[in-house]
């Protein structure tokens, strides 16, 4: 049995905004059953959400239990107004919003935090991921707050700078970590956080060899080798590695994404068996699953 520990269920080509927006509940549990069903041909029972503003992600773990399925949502990510994130959640600009905001998803009752730190690799230019918006100080914070309620922070960060302020605030998993250090990679080995690499947007798009992405395929192929050695450095180094293959971004489809992450994780050296031995084991941590839990669930959860 497999995890995918980042997908976006809000992301796939069944509907998009203004679509679900207009749909009724009954439309939309068929859309996301139909997703889901995807995941279960392949042997994914359990998924954790990267959030959306449309609420599909908390409408999804509801038919999730339906179909006898383990699904965590962080309801809706906060990112910094002005800055990456929009379609992964809502702004904040300072704590007094974070307060808000938080209490609000405490009230839909959030599985994680979803923190946005940091924008997207930069495919045209080599080493930009935008800018790291939280300050420590700020960062710290949420944190605390999250683990007040026993909720794990699942944070985007990219670039040296954005993965370094995660790993100092003591976040639980961070996740993608393109074009980090060899420094942060150790630091997460002695926080003993977790990461989820996200191999496949990029992976995908270099397998597929696309007119799309002609022109920026020498940077994505550059960040991509970066990524693979970096894993490899992670797990020598004893860093939980977790699965994710961020299903819902351009070429990365519900249920084979996965499948597609442990094909690219294959290209560092390691046995099919193995990785799926790590997807399973790191995942649970992760998604913070206790093997309590897993003994309640039906024999293909083991």
């Amino acid at each position: 049995m497999l995890i995918d520990a980042h997908v976006h269920v809000a992301l796939n080509p069944l509907y998009n905004r203004q679509t679900w927006e207009a749909a009724d509940r009954g439309k939309k549990v068929a859309w996301l059953r139909e997703i889901l069903q995807q995941y279960k041909r392949r042997g994914i029972y359990i998924l954790r959400d990267g959030g959306d503003r449309i609420f599909a992600s908390k409408l999804a773990r509801e038919v999730a239990e339906e179909e006898g399925m383990i699904y965590k949502s962080p309801i809706y990510g906060l990112y910094k107004k002005g800055h990456y994130g929009s379609f992964l959640g809502k702004p904040i600009e300072d704590l007094g919003d974070f307060k808000r905001e938080f209490k609000l998803l405490l009230e839909h009752q959030l599985d994680h935090l979803k923190i946005i730190l940091t924008g997207m690799v930069n495919f045209q230019k080599y080493g930009d991921v935008g800018e790291t918006t939280f300050t420590l100080e700020e960062l710290r914070y949420m944190v605390q707050q999250a683990r007040a309620y026993n909720l794990p922070v699942m944070v985007h960060a990219n670039g040296p700078d954005g993965v370094s302020k995660a790993i100092k605030a003591g976040v639980h998993t961070i996740e993608h970590g393109y074009l980090m250090s060899a420094a942060e990679v150790d630091a997460m080995a002695e926080k003993d956080i977790i990461w989820v690499p996200t191999l496949a947007p990029l992976g995908n798009i270099l397998a597929a060899n696309e007119d799309r992405f002609k022109q920026e395929r020498v940077v994505i192929q550059k960040v991509y080798d970066g990524q693979l050695k970096n894993i490899r450095r992670a797990i020598d180094a004893g860093v939980k590695v977790a699965l994710g293959s961020d299903a819902g971004s351009y070429g990365v489809h519900h249920g084979s994404g996965l499948l597609d992450e442990i094909q690219h994780f294959q290209a560092i050296g390691i046995e099919k068996k193995e990785v799926k031995k790590i997807a399973f084991e790191n995942g649970l941590k992760a998604l913070n699953i206790d093997t309590d839990t897993l003994e309640k669930k039906p024999s293909y959860y083991l």
